[in-house]
């Protein structure tokens, strides 16, 4: 006899919602409604709420509070952990367009003109490749310029795969044709192999952010989607590594759904596109 799931009523009171989201907001750090409609999350909610059998809010919360885990898997149904080249357009255009341009002002009078980035939580590689990308383009013309991207991540299989820099035609949809056949070759099992100009750009390791040193001397710092996953006090502890991190003046890039809560590190310089200046 097939097992009954408990269903969800459909009538549900808004201020049960709330009591969720405001808990996820203080205790995570994570305004979902800043980035998915309201329906949208009441919907993921439910599907949770049903696959661990769980009747209403306040028990949920209860959930997830002893149960770290169980946010994680919420985030994944609402696809937070969803990665691709030039996810979230904006925000590498503010790079290209206003940060880079920035960095490279200010190296000029070095006698090393070296730009470092660091892609923390990377991944399978989309995020610093597309960082690599940009810089390429950027740099054409500026021979004496080098650019060193450390790309890190916990995840010992994520790496490997980052690696081995090769991608489906799903990960290329806020990629233009002209990068794509520029910097990519068709391989013979239909995925997309990364060139070796642009691998040879990123410098992958295994890095936890909770309990490794950070890395030094780095002029931006994209860190999109990961402290979600962290409690509040870990993500204290992981923006005052980044503030160390940061040589004078330079720019952490946050995901949208995520806030800072040391306002004495950082200075925001784009409130849309979570972009944020050492202060």
């Amino acid at each position: 006899m097939e097992e009954q799931r408990p269903v969800i009523g459909t009538e549900i009171k808004e201020s049960d919602l709330d009591k969720v989201l405001e808990y996820i907001r203080i205790e995570r750090g994570v305004d979902l409604l800043s980035s998915y409609r309201r329906n949208f999350v009441l919907r993921r909610l439910r599907i949770r709420m049903r696959e661990v059998k769980v009747l209403d809010f306040a028990k949920y919360i209860s959930l997830i509070e002893n149960n770290p885990e169980e946010f994680n898997n919420f985030l994944d149904v609402l696809s937070v952990n969803v990665t691709e080249f030039f996810r979230d357009r904006g925000v590498f255009d503010f790079f290209r367009d206003i940060i880079l341009p920035d960095l490279i002002k200010n190296k000029e009078g070095y006698k090393e003109k070296v730009i470092r980035i660091w892609s923390a939580g990377c991944a399978s590689g989309q995020e610093p490749y597309s960082l690599a990308i940009i810089i390429k383009e950027a740099l054409a013309d500026k021979k004496d310029f080098l650019a060193r991207i450390t790309a890190s991540d916990i995840d010992s299989e994520a790496l490997e795969r980052a690696k081995k820099a090769e991608y489906s035609i799903n990960d290329f949809k806020e990629m233009d044709n002209k990068i794509i056949e520029k910097y990519f070759t068709l391989s013979y099992n239909e995925s997309y192999k990364l060139s070796n100009e642009i691998r040879n750009m990123v410098l992958f390791r295994r890095n936890n952010l909770i309990s490794d040193p950070p890395v030094h001397f780095i002029d931006a710092i994209f860190c999109r989607n990961v402290m979600i996953y962290f409690k509040r006090e870990q993500q204290d502890l992981i923006f005052h590594k980044f503030n160390q991190a940061l040589d004078r003046g330079g720019y952490l890039v946050i995901g949208k759904t995520e806030t800072i809560w040391g306002k004495d590190l950082f200075t925001s310089v784009n409130a849309q596109q979570k972009v944020y200046q050492k202060s």
